[in-house]
Formats: structure tokens, C-alpha cells, sequence
């Protein structure tokens, strides 16, 4: 499954890549906090917007997805994992370790149709942008993370 668009943010650098082929369904609210989000990971405006747009960015190597929850009450955002990083064996393992994730990190493994990732949920009645930022930055590190150890 291609990625399609990917918003890159690596050591304050930003670039927007081609349309992506499916936008991101969220109230205006959330589009902005998006904007406003991408911004304090240092993306420009442009990017920012794009991000808002399609839901879909990269910080580090790392790509994320975000997505709202049906009642609009959550952001939900998937750190994706790189299909060949695991054999079966591991990847079995990984959702085996989902109670001590969630426990620890407040994250979840998954293994749907787009491959294995990390998903966690960012309630939206008080959004603090800041604080969001400071999220995706942590998912992102701790994705590498997991992937990092499996190589």
C-alpha cells in the first residue's frame, strides 16, 4: 500500500510532495489545530495547510497518520510501521504486548490492511496544541524505536 502523501519534517526542513489522493475528514476546529500543530513542529504555513488537508505527516523518518474518531471527540493517530520490519513471529509478539503498552505509553499495536503500527488517541475537548506537538513527537521517536530494535 503506497503511503501517498507525506509531509517531512527533519531537522526544521519541510517539503510538500504531490496531492494527496484521499483528504483528511475533520471539523474546521480540527483542521486548524492541525495547522497550528504542524507550525510548532516548525513546518511553514504551506505545509501546515497540506498536513490539515490529508492528515498525513512524517517527522523524522517516522510516518504518521491521523484520522477523527466517528463522534469527533478524539484525534486518532497511527505511527505507521514499515511492513517488512517484522516476521510474523515478532509482529505476533508486538500485539501480544498491547496491555503493557497501552499501560506504560497509552499506545496500541495494530496489524490491519495498511501493516503493522502504533495508534494512540488525543482526546479533543481540550486540544492543547503544545502538548499534541509534544505527542506526535513522542509516538514518532517510539515507533523508530520498536523498529529500530527489531533490525
Amino acid at each position: 500500500m503506497k503511503f501517498g502523501n507525506t509531509l517531512h519534517l527533519k531537522n526544521a526542513q519541510s517539503a510538500t510532495l504531490p496531492a494527496a489522493l484521499q483528504e483528511f475528514e475533520a471539523t474546521r476546529e480540527v483542521l486548524v489545530l492541525i495547522a497550528e500543530v504542524m507550525l510548532l513542529l516548525g513546518a511553514t504555513k504551506e505545509v501546515a495547510r497540506e498536513a490539515a488537508r490529508t492528515g498525513r505527516i512524517l517527522i523524522g523518518e517516522q510516518r504518521l497518520l491521523l484520522a477523527c474518531a466517528p463522534d469527533d471527540s478524539a484525534l486518532i493517530v497511527s505511527a505507521l510501521l514499515d511492513p517488512t520490519w517484522a516476521n510474523p513471529a515478532a509482529r505476533k509478539a508486538l500485539l501480544l504486548a498491547n496491555a503493557q503498552l497501552l499501560l506504560s505509553s497509552g499506545v496500541i499495536a495494530t496489524d490491519g490492511y495498511g501493516g503493522p503500527s502504533l495508534m494512540c488517541r488525543w482526546p479533543l475537548a481540550e486540544p492543547q496544541p503544545a502538548a499534541l506537538a509534544g505527542r506526535l513527537r513522542e509516538l514518532g521517536a517510539f515507533a523508530a524505536g520498536i523498529q529500530a530494535k527489531r533490525h
